[in-house]
């Protein structure tokens, strides 16, 4: 690898249960009371059966499409701007989990050779896409449905006629707008998805130098500048993802990544070469 700046409440418990209400929520109405209660568990409930089903994630992603260079270079934009970019009025995202789709990246089209999407993507938390920037899933329905269909949801509907135009394999979810700017997003509930961990490490370890104050033998202080790589977002390979059995599997490995974190230790084990080491895998 040459140089490169992109290296780039708690549940309440049924035992304490009415002492814990009235001590936090007073002389709230109990229909109220009933209904934050119900709401905590009903969460845990539906937390509890999503993580034991293969089909679902905890992420929403957006992949790149092109050749394999041109995705990869879309995913530099893309983390540069910290911006997702359209011209149809939405941004568009798969609730696809990543480790159930590992051979749709193998799949080509047949104009072009290339697959319908390449395996670099980004994956944002579906809870807090859907609570904060309002993300829903498409409304599919057929040629005849779309005119019944109000003007205020046309921006979510896609047409399905079975045989002739059918696309609810990619199990779309969309974002209204032409822009998504995810840079107040929290990144520790961002996942970067890239073919190998030198690809990865391109896309989420950014290189920057640090300048120190050194006494030399004249008794001044000069800058000595070091080179750092630290950890812009948390990422996994398609290669390590495809030892996880679900993408909560995947989530729960990356929980240990920290932001901002030295990364010169993965760097060296991912490209045998960065600026100052004396070897190359080239």
């Amino acid at each position: 690898m040459g140089r490169t700046d992109r290296v780039g409440a708690r549940p309440w418990r049924a035992a304490s249960l009415c002492g814990e209400r009235k001590a936090l929520w007073g002389n709230a109405p109990m229909c109220l009371q009933r209904g934050i209660y119900e709401g905590t568990i009903m969460s845990e409930v539906d937390d509890k059966f999503r993580k034991v089903r293969i089909d679902q994630s905890p992420y929403l992603f957006h992949f790149t499409r092109g050749s394999i260079q041109d995705a990869k270079n879309t995913m530099y934009s893309i983390l540069d701007q910290e911006k997702l970019i359209s011209n149809t009025g939405r941004i568009c995202f798969t609730a696809s989990p990543i480790t159930a789709i590992l051979d749709f990246f193998k799949t080509t089209v047949r104009a072009t050779g290339d697959p319908m999407y390449q395996p670099f993507g980004i994956g944002f938390s579906r809870d807090l896409l859907i609570k904060d920037y309002g993300a829903r899933n498409v409304i599919y329905g057929s040629s005849n449905e779309m005119d019944d269909i109000p003007d205020s949801l046309k921006w979510r509907s896609l047409r399905l006629d079975v045989g002739e135009y059918d696309f609810e394999y990619l199990r779309e979810w969309r974002i209204k707008g032409s822009v998504f700017d995810f840079s107040k997003f929290p990144k520790e509930h961002i996942l970067i998805v890239a073919p190998t961990p030198a690809d990865l490490n391109d896309l989420i370890v950014k290189h920057d130098v640090a300048l120190y104050p050194v006494l030399n033998c004249y008794g001044e202080y000069e800058p000595e500048m070091e080179e750092v790589f630290i950890r812009g977002y948390k990422g996994m390979s398609i290669e390590e993802i495809a030892t996880h059995e679900t993408d909560y599997a995947v989530s729960g490995s990356t929980a240990s990544q920290q932001i901002g974190e030295d990364m010169y230790k993965s760097l060296l084990a991912s490209h045998f070469f960065v600026s100052g080491s004396t070897s190359s895998n080239t």
